[in-house]
């Protein structure tokens, strides 16, 4: 029942019934694949940001998942909001997902990255080597 209510409410046009709706998430212990791939939905695509971090936020859980791992990795370049990618960063790193690097190596190289992305994506590459 949970995780129609989180899937309905994660589709609702108010941001705040869609944070609602990644709260429900919370209460899961494993949502089934349509709730993750509903939150990746969320991380990548919601227009609001605050949706977007608490739906970051939601997967922590869920990150040791090879499907959830790799979608939040390719999540990284496509982000607009300097916070997400940052968040993404920290997941990612925090987790030692030694696959992130080649995403962080291009932030780090693109002079177009906001400065504190690419600062992030240098510490994350440091972290990742000394592990």
């Amino acid at each position: 029942m949970r995780q129609l209510v989180t899937l309905s409410l994660l589709e609702q046009q108010s941001s705040g019934a869609r944070l609602r709706g990644v709260s429900y998430s919370y209460r899961m212990e494993r949502p089934d694949p349509q709730v993750e791939t509903a939150l990746l939905y969320a991380v990548s695509h919601d227009t609001n940001i605050n949706v977007r971090l608490s739906a970051l936020d939601a997967l922590q859980k869920f990150a040791g998942t090879p499907t959830v791992s790799r979608a939040l990795i390719d999540a990284i370049p496509t982000q607009d909001s300097p916070l997400v990618q940052i968040g993404l960063i920290d997941l990612l790193v925090g987790r030692n997902e030694a696959d992130v690097a080649p995403a962080l190596q291009k932030l780090v190289n693109d002079p177009h990255v906001n400065p504190a992305v690419r600062q992030r994506a240098q510490w994350g590459l440091n972290k990742l080597r000394a592990a």
